[in-house]
């Protein structure tokens, strides 16, 4: 049992809450225990110079300094800049980006996620949120006559999971996290498989078998996911 009462194989509590902020052309607030971020997705009609055809996704991350106790400071790079490329390259693996061209060219959406309470599984939440905010966006620049249509999507979820005291568990606390002797993040695509994996022995190796572990409960957390993401979007 751990210190919030569940079992190694259990969630927190998650809640996606869409249209949470009315300014943005998609947005949503997700919960994951204590855990909460606000994510937005808003357009350009653009895309990088660099990019030969279709269209763009990416991400900005940050963190409110009292999202966490104590207050910590605002990050100008580093850990920030590396979670925001994790949450852009898992939102470009949901949409196909050459078909993100509008009437007038081609279309770039930038997701924001912002933290407003740090309790573990920043990212995660972010990555799992950002992409019911993206796929709003996309139905907004639908409805305002800038795409014709939804380009072909597939959801994307993301959930961390780790070993403990000798324990594999999924959906870690800060508190988990903090003394974890293996800490990974997996990013899956609904049906087809990892988009990415981040892991990292902490303070011990991890045998092929914890791996295969935590990848079940990976998969079987990111499964209650998509379908949380889906409730958020019908």
């Amino acid at each position: 049992m751990r210190t919030d009462g569940r079992a190694g194989h259990e969630l927190r509590s998650w809640k996606i809450e869409p249209g949470y902020i009315s300014n943005s052309l998609g947005a949503a607030l997700v919960t994951s225990g204590k855990t909460r971020v606000i994510c937005t997705a808003n357009a350009e009609s653009r895309a990088p110079a660099w990019l030969e055809r279709g269209g763009w996704v990416t991400a900005e991350y940050a963190m409110l300094p009292g999202a966490t106790a104590p207050r910590g400071r605002r990050d100008p790079g580093g850990r920030g800049k590396e979670i925001q490329r994790l949450i852009g390259r898992s939102l470009r693996a949901a949409v196909e980006l050459d078909a993100l061209v509008g009437v007038d060219g081609p279309v770039s959406i930038i997701c924001d996620c912002d933290v407003i309470e740090a309790d573990g599984g920043t990212r995660t939440a972010s990555i799992t949120g950002a992409y019911v905010a993206l796929m709003l966006a996309l139905r907004g620049l639908v409805a305002r006559g800038v795409l014709e249509r939804v380009p072909p999507c597939t959801p994307v979820a993301a959930v961390s999971v780790g070993v403990v005291a000798g324990a594999v568990m999924l959906d870690l606390t800060y508190e988990e996290d903090s003394r974890a002797d293996v800490d990974l993040n997996a990013v899956l695509r609904e049906g087809q498989g990892y988009v990415e994996l981040q892991g990292t022995g902490e303070r011990d190796t991890f045998s092929r078998a914890q791996l295969g572990a935590m990848l079940d409960l990976a998969d079987a957390g990111c499964r209650q996911l998509f379908a949380m993401q889906a409730e958020a979007l019908s």
